[in-house]
């Protein structure tokens, strides 16, 4: 129904009712917005399998959320093939003032959630503002499942769900956008980006390998990728976790975290609080130095034997039973031994206890992460123990779901082909992501597409002290900014400052330093809570 259909019609419902039409009319841009109520979007404008989509509501919003002073606020479903499955739910944001941009939101943990995409990009400054505000529209999704929490995974059991959690809803949830944007501004986009953290990271990663001539550009922040071994690793350092008295207290996890912090602190140049040179700290910070001179744990003021072991299997790579998409072997290893933020998310295993609704589980955080995908996509057993899977046996199963969910292709040229730019990062005591595996997986595109190529589309920063949106330095700056004007203006990112927006932080600044270098404070300086004191070495 377009905008003279629907004044007229309900012109006549106003005044057959006795009502008068000059008041209770809506106003031209509300009844533009209503418009789009009940709109259908054949499976032919949706670039992968769905029955169709349909918009079950629009209304305006008034404020200062967007540009021009308010939003149609639209609300849809895109319906599966298979009637077993859930719908994927969509909201998309059209401001009043459209820049002719768009922006896709992306999810986290195992989604289920809807993102409304009102909110800034991840960890964007409170100082600029949103793509919203700036005239974009934005959208998001729940990615194809509705879920009471981001760790459930019921969803899983079913084949479609599976696929849509894995990717296909990524394509989908923007095809629908596009045909109501398309409906309701009556032109197309000029730009398309996407960006998320966390599970929305790998999200954007698997958007631009698999459609990327749909995007041109891409924030992607500590993602979730690949999402497979990233769980395997977690159930595997469970296990090791709570095996033989492996188990840290959190006194003892204080002592190492104490430990690692007075040898390291200083090697960037100031004692912060934050260990920015982590090569450095690599090759001073000895784990045996906490050792109890029996080798069996004897309290809080040292590590047994068994202790220091599993301290180490944290430090070193997985290894997959089984080759996972586009040949990745495995998962690297955590920054245990550099102030990884082991209480960020859901806790370093807070007691020695498994929890057991409705099978045991590790109190663990990287187990409690894993147990959904083990569980209902690998296994399919909603009653499994995960603590007793044994990955071998299951090699087939894994192989197949890695192919369903993961983003590994170091391969970028398609997207770097048509002028696409990413923006990369990821904290460097992310305990809930190993920032090593952000690091694996950049390392790989430059081999395979050349460090000058890559320096060409792609920018990858490690911010020292920002854990998984928690730790000693709470990551903010203006990412949407250095991507527009990269992909808009062909003005690379250069001298990108990120500040501190913890309650500690006294609003600290940093350089934005890219890989491999780090902040290191000037010799001389006076004031480290200032970037300008700082330069970005190797």
């Amino acid at each position: 129904m377009r905008l003279w259909q629907f004044i007229l019609a309900n012109a006549v419902v106003f005044l057959s009712a006795g009502v008068s039409a000059a008041q209770d009319m809506p106003t031209p841009e509300e009844a533009h917005c209503m418009a789009l109520r009940g709109m259908l979007i054949s499976p032919d404008e949706i670039g992968e399998p769905a029955r169709r989509a349909v918009v079950y509501s629009a209304d305006l919003l008034k404020g200062d959320q967007a540009a021009g002073g308010g939003f149609c606020k639209v609300l849809g479903g895109i319906e599966p093939i298979d009637p077993k499955a859930p719908n994927i739910n969509f909201q998309v944001n059209l401001p009043l003032t459209w820049n002719d941009k768009i922006i896709q939101y992306g999810g986290g943990g195992y989604d289920g959630t809807l993102i409304e995409a009102v909110k800034n990009v991840s960890f964007g400054s409170d100082a600029v503002q949103t793509p919203l505000q700036r005239g974009y529209v934005t959208f998001g999704s729940d990615s194809g499942h509705q879920s009471p929490s981001v760790l459930d995974g019921k969803f899983l059991l079913n084949n479609e769900a599976l696929a849509n959690f894995g990717g296909l809803q990524i394509k989908k949830t923007h095809d629908a956008a596009i045909a109501v944007v398309s409906d309701y501004y009556g032109r197309k986009q000029q730009k398309t980006y996407i960006q998320g953290n966390s599970q929305g990271g790998h999200e954007s990663l698997i958007a631009i390998q698999r459609w990327p001539a749909d995007y041109d550009g891409a924030i992607v922040t500590h993602p979730a990728n690949p999402f497979s071994a990233l769980q395997l690793s977690g159930n595997h350092l469970a296990k090791a976790f709570y095996r033989n008295g492996g188990y840290l207290s959190p006194a003892k996890v204080e002592l190492l975290n104490s430990a690692v912090t007075k040898a390291c602190d200083k090697l960037d140049g100031v004692e912060d609080g934050l260990i920015s040179n982590t090569a450095a700290c690599d090759a001073t910070f000895k784990i045996e130095d906490l050792r109890c001179a029996s080798g069996k744990d004897e309290g809080d003021t040292c590590l047994s034997d068994t202790q220091i072991a599993v301290l180490k299997t944290i430090n070193t790579p997985y290894k997959s039973p089984v080759k996972l998409q586009d040949g990745v072997e495995g998962f690297p290893r955590w920054p245990i031994f550099q102030g990884g933020d082991l209480y960020g998310l859901w806790g370093f295993g807070l007691s020695p206890e498994l929890t057991n609704p409705p099978t045991p589980v590790a109190n663990f955080g990287l187990a409690v992460l894993a147990d959904p995908l083990i569980r209902y996509a690998i296994v399919r057993d909603p009653k499994f123990d995960t603590m007793t899977f044994d990955p071998p046996k299951y090699a087939k199963r894994i192989a197949e779901v890695s192919k369903l969910i993961d983003a590994n292709s170091a391969d970028l040229s398609a997207f770097e082909k048509r002028g696409g730019k990413m923006l990369l990062m990821h904290g460097t005591i992310d305990f809930a992501i190993s920032p090593y595996n952000t690091v694996s997986y950049y390392e790989r595109v430059v081999k395979t597409m050349g460090a000058e190529n890559v320096r060409g589309f792609m920018r990858f920063y490690l911010v020292p002290g920002f854990g998984h949106g928690s730790g000693k330095f709470i990551a903010a700056w203006d990412p949407l900014s250095a991507l527009e004007n990269w992909v808009e203006k062909g003005k690379a990112p250069e001298n990108l400052i990120v500040g501190d927006a913890g309650n500690d932080g006294a609003g600290r600044t940093r350089p934005m330093c890219e890989y491999p270098s780090y902040p290191k404070y000037k010799a001389g300086a006076t004031d480290p809570n200032k970037a300008e004191n700082f330069e970005c070495a190797k």
